[in-house]
């Protein structure tokens, strides 16, 4: 009677010191995975994306290149609009920040901390931080982080889910609102770790010459049309032509009234670099920079301008957001 009574005690243990030792090592292999992500010398992530804005799916491929070079971090995001075959590219490099949109050969440059000062589907480091905050629940294939996630200039983003595979490759992220609907998912297609990427890619010059033949003029897409009116209406537009840019002027009237001119120039041989005294307002999808009661918008090959003496800074970006080439006449 007795041995059994040892033998069950003994069972119990070497089960309670088996299950310790089991989750130990289920915890120590993740951190093992997570310190050897963080210690990256490169990567590229491609995804695709879709982001519902206003009832409408817009959907993009993303490219995100990282390098660490001379202790130095290095970023490359490209989002190329699948609906009007336009790419934006967003750099981080030596001389700054810069978004290039290679079939206008046009630059604008910022002082930013992009893409480090707040957190993107797309960029590794913004996910591995979110599955270090969240406690990671091991599945058969993988793992999955759920948590709380704000964007900012998105005020619909309420909570994230990640998963990734069981080498810590991203697999989706899914993006949600206070409603639990999805706004942005993201599916990733490839992710290479660690492969050699000089510092030419990231070079401004390098990515215009290489891709500035591969995408069509955005202009036969104008005028486009924002959807969020802010209780306004269209109340008349025009077109005008300065040298080598087109600009479609639309005007807004009511208790908000605002104006917008959308422009696409013509590409010329050398690049045009603006340099962006504003504020960078980094968006998931494009860039916008303010100045006092004016707000730019740059996205998909198009650069958008509004004025307002009665929008606040959250309503120009829902305006500008809501670009699309649908009439609302």
């Amino acid at each position: 009677m007795m041995n059994k009574k040892y033998i069950a005690i003994i069972a119990a243990v070497v089960l309670l010191v088996g299950g310790f030792c089991f989750f130990k090592f289920k915890s120590s292999s993740l951190d093992k995975l997570m310190k050897e992500a963080n210690e990256y010398k490169s990567y590229q992530l491609v995804c695709n994306m879709e982001m519902l804005e206003n009832d409408e799916l817009k959907s993009y491929q993303v490219t995100s290149t990282y390098a660490k070079i001379d202790d130095k971090d290095y970023y490359k995001v490209e989002l190329y609009d699948k609906s009007l075959n336009q790419a934006q590219v967003i750099v981080r490099n030596d001389d700054g920040v810069f978004v290039l949109t290679p079939s206008l050969n046009q630059a604008f440059q910022f002082k930013s901390e992009w893409p480090n000062n707040s957190p993107k589907p797309y960029i590794y480091q913004s996910l591995l931080s979110f599955l270090k905050d969240n406690k990671p629940e091991k599945v058969k294939d993988g793992y999955l982080a759920n948590g709380n996630m704000t964007y900012e200039n998105d005020e619909r983003v309420k909570t994230q889910e990640v998963k990734f595979d069981k080498d810590l490759k991203p697999v989706y992220v899914t993006v949600y609102d206070g409603d639990g609907t999805e706004v942005i998912k993201l599916t990733a297609t490839s992710f290479k770790s660690n492969e050699d990427i000089k510092k030419d890619a990231f070079v401004q010059e390098t990515i215009m010459k290489e891709s500035k033949n591969q995408y069509t003029s955005a202009s036969a897409s104008l005028p486009l049309y924002p959807v969020s009116l802010m209780g306004s209406t269209l109340e008349h537009e025009k077109v005008s032509q300065i040298q080598n840019t087109t600009n479609h002027i639309l005007k807004f009237t009511g208790d908000k009234s605002f104006t917008i001119i959308e422009s696409a120039m013509t590409s010329g041989d050398d690049i045009d670099v603006e340099v962006v005294n504003g504020k960078m307002i980094d968006l998931i999808d494009g860039v916008a920079f303010e100045n006092e009661n004016q707000m730019t918008y740059v996205s998909s090959g198009i650069v958008c301008s509004l004025y307002s003496n009665d929008l606040t800074k959250a309503e120009m970006i829902a305006v500008l957001s809501s670009m699309q080439a649908s009439n609302v006449k």
